[in-house]
């Protein structure tokens, strides 16, 4: 803003010309990104779930010249990417990736995620199709939000980079989760791990009481979530994070999210999730685990065109209702959870991987109230929403 950049908003639903509150009208209208034209593109992951599942779905149903060229561009792109490099090395596919790159502007020359962890496998994709560096960065509210920012030139997936200068980071150990500064020590992990602690000059001041009809919850939250340690005053952030040897910040859980399964291991729901969201048929997961079970479910707000076309290779009737796909037909539910267990093998251990999967018909949405504005799940409404559905299948009875 200093330098007079133009700043312009947009809505995840009118982004592109497709998006579903875009009146379809021909010629086509423009979405926000391709009227705004922008160079930097700030983005919720969920966002970017959602351009990488629908640009992903048209690659999909092109020919087979096109998927093949698609294909190697991709994996060209995943190479060059772990080389450092930006883009695709495919000279063909590049001509492919610019039409895709149109939808956002044609313009954008830097992508930063934040709120949310973003998938590696979508970061990949992303900085290949967009040719740009995609990068996540790390903050609160509370603490004005860029605490930490990677640097463009780090490929490094995972991590949302040092802390910026304003900001002073420590960890604080948590014994109940396992997580200690100590475990720098310990040659399995070798870094320093625990409770994320922000102090620095962006740290807010606390929660506003109303001095009239002071909230005793926020009261408490005051005397809790900011602390005092050597002179600075600290944010206590609730994620789990670890100092890597290169010198970036890496979430690794979340002590709200963290829920312990019967036979005492730990589950973290939104490292769950991040993996769910690698599944062609996922749109909106949500992982949910209940302390009497020895695994955990999955929530699954399906991806509408991948669901139809898994009905039309079960040969199920073509005028089958989307809610009745989700519903009332198991060989669905058994396709979805099949291809979701297989997106985790390998980057999930066995009390990680949803034992069972809901399809759920009514995408989750702001509007709806079970989304927040930063299209986070808000995980109580959901459950208490769908609660039938997993008492249903016999889940968290015990």
């Amino acid at each position: 803003m200093y330098f007079g950049a133009t700043l312009c908003y947009g809505s995840p639903h009118t982004l592109t010309p497709t998006g579903i509150k875009m009146k379809q009208t021909k010629p086509p209208q423009q979405g926000d990104a391709m009227a705004a034209r922008p160079t930097l593109m700030v983005f919720a992951p969920a966002v970017l779930d959602k351009v990488y599942a629908k640009v992903n779905s048209n690659f999909a149903a092109a020919s087979g010249l096109i998927q093949s060229i698609v294909k190697g561009g991709l994996a060209k792109g995943a190479a060059h990417y772990d080389r450092g490099g930006v883009g695709t090395t495919d000279c063909i596919a590049k001509l492919i990736f610019q039409k895709v790159q149109k939808l956002l502007g044609g313009r954008v020359q830097f992508a930063l995620t934040g709120s949310a962890p973003l998938a590696p496998d979508v970061q990949r994709w992303v900085q290949t199709v967009f040719n740009a560096p995609c990068r996540q960065g790390y903050g609160l509210t509370e603490t004005c939000a860029a605490t930490c920012v990677s640097v463009a030139k780090d490929n490094t997936v995972s991590v949302v980079g040092p802390p910026q200068e304003c900001a002073c980071l420590r960890l604080r150990d948590w014994p109940e989760g396992g997580y200690f500064n100590d475990d720098v020590k310990n040659s399995a992990i070798g870094m320093r791990r625990g409770e994320i602690l922000i102090g620095g000059p962006g740290v807010s001041k606390g929660y506003y009481v109303d001095p009239a009809n002071p909230d005793p919850e926020l009261v408490e939250k005051n005397q809790t979530d900011y602390i005092v340690i050597g002179g600075i005053r600290y944010f206590c952030t609730g994620d789990i994070g670890q100092f890597t040897p290169s010198g970036n910040v890496q979430i690794i859980d979340r002590k709200k999210d963290l829920v312990k399964l019967q036979q005492g291991e730990y589950v973290a729901l939104s490292k769950v999730e991040n993996v769910l969201k690698t599944s062609k048929y996922v749109e909106l997961p949500m992982a949910y685990a209940a302390s009497t079970e020895s695994t955990c479910i999955a929530l699954i707000c399906p991806m509408a065109p991948a669901l139809r076309a898994l009905a039309t290779s079960l040969g199920i009737p073509k005028e089958t209702s989307h809610e009745d796909l989700c519903t009332k037909h198991k060989a669905v539910n058994e396709a979805v959870l099949a291809d979701v267990q297989k997106c985790c093998k390998g980057k999930l251990v066995g009390f990680e991987t949803p034992a069972k999967v809901i399809l759920i018909a009514d995408l989750w949405t702001v509007e709806n109230d079970m989304l927040t504005a930063a299209l986070k799940l808000k995980r109580k409404p959901i459950v208490d929403r769908h609660k039938a559905d997993i008492e249903a299948i016999g889940y968290g009875l015990k």
